[in-house]
């Protein structure tokens, strides 16, 4: 049976993500999943947070609630804000072949984002708010 926890963080800042770090870290000990699986999600969900902070709340507070799905096999972590829309899966994955001097300045977060979750998705919510979804499979 699937266990949800849920966690809502207002005023979130960048000082404050330590604290959502460590509701997913507890939340998925008491389930047992391995630590890397969980620290590869922890780098994706946290490079997320860290861009709805700068760039969607222009690094003011907001509010961010944090909801992760834990079962055999997967955990899903569905991060929502009400800052303005912005679809991370949209944007090009970057050519990691180009020499670092020769490639775009951003798009690494998003990179990462992909490369540490099987699965990214995006939508508006019903009150016009944005949900931003990552999916880990584990195994074992």
């Amino acid at each position: 049976m699937d266990k949800v926890a849920e966690s809502v963080f207002p005023d979130v800042t960048l000082t404050d993500l330590s604290q959502i770090r460590q509701f997913m870290r507890t939340t998925a000990d008491t389930h047992g999943y391995p630590s890397a699986a969980i620290d590869e999600l922890i780098v994706a969900v946290n490079e997320a947070l860290s861009n709805i902070v700068r760039h969607s709340y222009q690094n003011k507070p907001g509010v961010i609630k944090v909801s992760m799905v834990c079962s055999q096999g997967a955990v899903k972590v569905t991060l929502h804000d009400n800052g303005p829309g912005f679809d991370p899966t949209s944007v090009p994955t970057p050519d990691t072949t180009l020499p670092l001097e020769k490639r775009p300045f951003g798009g690494m977060g998003v990179h990462m984002m992909r490369t540490f979750c099987d699965e990214l998705t995006y939508r508006k919510d019903a009150h016009g708010g944005n949900e931003l979804t990552f999916l880990k499979r584990i195994d074992g």
